[in-house]
């Protein structure tokens, strides 16, 4: 029956003029399978993830790695209100904003990066007399990655200078040593952050992570593989409105969807609770 479907789709709309018909369907079917679902925390799941992480699981370490001004990490000060929330964030302009909510939530702000490598490093932003500079004074789209903002949003931009660290050096640092949750939204460097863990992942310390994976990816050069091969005793899923879908066995058709997608890493020895979230 499926075969005599695709066979009749194919009669009907496999040509030319029926191309914007096809990719409306495409993006609307995305969405079904978690892409692009970007308008909000209810949309993007990340408040049904919560409700049911604060359910089934106590959080007592939580690191968000590229807060921006705090939103989130007030989300998560609200779902755990007993955790240890460290908020990194490198922007300058954008760290004033974080350090107000930062006092008001408990929650402990430090003006840096997490990377790879330690040392000097440069964030890019729009620039004073880009287009959307009125829209966004200190944009959400900050990125380490100069193509992001001149080539993706096609805006002139403007470096900031910033101090970079490692999760594995920055936790030594701290005095952490476990991490129950890791948020990580740097876009497009969020596997440098992992890569700069190598430690705390190979001793099993960090047991949820969360990070995003879009069209920065592109400009990064980094592939959802990568991401697999990073975190090979991680169940990996992508989030969805209403519960989180296994993203297994890896499939470049399936997985190397460069749109915005909220992924959950849950380390194996917490796989049980995840189940628990159905």
């Amino acid at each position: 029956m499926e075969k005599i479907l695709l066979n009749i789709y194919r009669f009907i709309f496999y040509w030319g003029g029926a191309y914007k018909f096809n990719y409306h369907i495409y993006r609307i079917a995305l969405r079904g399978i978690g892409v692009l679902n970007s308008e909000g925390p209810e949309v993007t799941g990340e408040n049904h993830f919560l409700r049911k992480l604060k359910r089934y699981a106590d959080l007592k370490t939580i690191i968000d790695v590229g807060a921006n001004d705090g939103g989130y990490a007030q989300q998560l000060r609200s779902y755990f209100p007993k955790a240890k929330i460290y908020a990194i964030e490198p922007h300058p302009q954008t760290f004033r904003r974080l350090i107000l909510i930062a006092k008001k939530n408990n929650i402990s702000a430090y003006n840096m990066g997490l990377g790879n490598y330690m040392g000097k490093s440069y964030l890019w932003d729009f620039a004073d007399d880009a287009e959307l500079k009125h829209t966004q004074p200190t944009s959400t789209l900050a990125s380490g990655i100069k193509e992001v903002i001149e080539n993706l949003h096609k805006q002139k931009s403007k470096s900031y200078e910033f101090e970079m660290n490692t999760l594995d050096n920055f936790a030594k640092r701290e005095k952490i040593e476990r991490i129950d949750f890791l948020k990580i939204d740097i876009e497009g460097n969020e596997l440098a952050v992992l890569q700069g863990s190598k430690n705390l992942l190979r001793k099993n310390r960090i047991l949820f992570i969360q990070f995003e994976f879009n069209e920065m990816n592109v400009y990064s050069r980094t592939f959802f593989k990568d991401f697999i091969d990073m975190l090979p005793d991680y169940i990996i899923y992508r989030m969805m409105p209403r519960g989180l879908y296994k993203l297994s066995p890896y499939r470049p058709s399936t997985h190397e969807i460069f749109a915005f997608q909220n992924i959950i890493a849950a380390h194996k020895s917490v796989a049980h609770v995840v189940d628990k979230f159905k």
